[in-house]
C-alpha cells in the first residue's frame, strides 16, 4: 500500500516516468536514468521495515553509502520535492561571557552589548544535536535579564 506524501508548503513534482520527471525538472533524462539505475543496482533485496534499522544498506562502492532503508526507486509515481538549504547554526561567532555580554578581541566586555542564539560562538568542531534552539532560549533569557537590570 502506497501512502500519500505529507502535506507540505510546496507540493512534490510528480511524473509517471523518469523521463517525464526529468523534463519537468529541466534536467537531462539520461543522467537521471543513469543515477537512478546505479542506485537501484546498489540496493539489496529484503523486507522494508520503516520503524526499525533494517540494515538494508547500499552495496559497497556506492557513494554516498546508505546504511538503512536502501529501497529501489522503480515504481511510479516518481516524486521530486522542492527543498532549500537551511543553516540552523554556525560554528564560531561572537564571544560572550556567562551573562551573555559580548567580549571584544582584547577580552573585555563591551558595555551594553549582548548576544544570544545563532550569533554567539558556542560550537567549535562539534555540535550536540538538538541544542541550537536551546542555546537561543537560555542565552536570550540571560541577556534580557542582564540588559533590563543594567544601569545606563
Amino acid at each position: 500500500m502506497r501512502r500519500e506524501p505529507p502535506s507540505v508548503d510546496q507540493p512534490p513534482i510528480a511524473a509517471a516516468t523518469l523521463p517525464e520527471l526529468a523534463q519537468k525538472l529541466g534536467i537531462d533524462a539520461r543522467e537521471l536514468a543513469a543515477t537512478v539505475d546505479a542506485f537501484n543496482a546498489a540496493c539489496p533485496a529484503g523486507a522494508f521495515k520503516p520503524l526499525e534499522l533494517d540494515r538494508l544498506s547500499t552495496q559497497p562502492g556506492y557513494v554516498p553509502k546508505k546504511s538503512n532503508w536502501a529501497r529501489r526507486i522503480d515504481k511510479p509515481p516518481f516524486l521530486a520535492f522542492p527543498i532549500i538549504c537551511g543553516n540552523c547554526f554556525t560554528f564560531g561567532g561572537l564571544k560572550v561571557d556567562t551573562q551573555a555580554r559580548v567580549i571584544n578581541a582584547d577580552g573585555a566586555v563591551i558595555p551594553g552589548l549582548y548576544a544570544a542564539g545563532e550569533t554567539i560562538g558556542l560550537y567549535y568542531g562539534t555540535y550536540a544535536g538538538a541544542t541550537s534552539v536551546l542555546r537561543g532560549a537560555v542565552f536570550g533569557r540571560i541577556a534580557g535579564l542582564h540588559a533590563t537590570s543594567r544601569k545606563s
